[in-house]
Formats: C-alpha cells, sequence, structure tokens
C-alpha cells in the first residue's frame, strides 16, 4: 500500500469512526490529497428542504473529485459510504464503513472496508480492516 492510499485510509476510517461513536450513524463523505500531499475533508452540500438519497451524494462528490484530479488539483480521493458486505454465502451481510479510493497515478485501489456493529447499548465495536481486490476494468482482455 502507497502512502497517499493510507493517509486518506487514516482520515477516512477516522472521521466515519468519530461520526459512529457520537450519532450512530454516518453519511457518505470524501477526503483527497492536494498537490502537496496534504489531506483535506470533503462533504457534499445539502439543502435541508431537498435531501439528497446517498446515491446521489457519492455521485456528486465523485464526479467532483474526477474533475479536480483531471485538473491536477488533486493526487488521490477517497469516498467514504456504508456498505453491507455478505462475506461468506448464506450469511446476513455485515455492516462497514467502505472506501473507494482513485489516484491520479492511475494505480487500481482495493476498496477498504471496516466493519462495525452497534451494540443495543449504543457503544460502537469495531473490526479488523480488510480490503477486496478489483479488476482493472480498462485492462486488455485478449
Amino acid at each position: 500500500m502507497n502512502t497517499e492510499t493510507q493517509e486518506i485510509i487514516n482520515h477516512s476510517f477516522e472521521y466515519a469512526k468519530e461520526l459512529l461513536e457520537d450519532t450512530g450513524e454516518f453519511y457518505p463523505f470524501g477526503a483527497y490529497l492536494d498537490r502537496r500531499g496534504q489531506i483535506h475533508p470533503l462533504e457534499f452540500e445539502t439543502d435541508k428542504r431537498n435531501m439528497p438519497t446517498n446515491g446521489q451524494v457519492i455521485e456528486g462528490l465523485t464526479k467532483y473529485c474526477r474533475e479536480e484530479m483531471k485538473n491536477g488539483k488533486m493526487r488521490g480521493f477517497g469516498i467514504t459510504y456504508s456498505a453491507g458486505v455478505q462475506l461468506h454465502e448464506g450469511e446476513d451481510a455485515i455492516e462497514t464503513v467502505a472506501i473507494d479510493i482513485t489516484l491520479a497515478s492511475g494505480e487500481i485501489a482495493p476498496v477498504y472496508y471496516l466493519p462495525y456493529n452497534i451494540t443495543g447499548t449504543g457503544t460502537t465495536e469495531f473490526g479488523e480492516i480488510f480490503a477486496v481486490k478489483r479488476e482493472d476494468l480498462n485492462a486488455d482482455k485478449s
């Protein structure tokens, strides 16, 4: 794992943990590395009278970050959201914090997951981080 990926993961998981511990929930958000390698949070501006869906927030953040990266203003970004993940066939999905990372270098980063559970007493318990490799959709398949 490279330093850029680690910076995005550290920031994103820490912020998601704070939100879960403070409120019991979290909303999609982003984090990006500027050209100097500094990490910055990124949240979607919302209108309380017209709240977007989580999917719309993820799409909006991704579109914004891709454009900024294309214009050379970002070295990489991560979009963090809640995701249910089924680890084994026939078992229920577990709740996770997911981070989808895109790097300007073109390196294909896996999706990183942090399992969590909110107990009956309201305490948030976290599991071990794991990653799921993804295929390069642009790779030559001949």
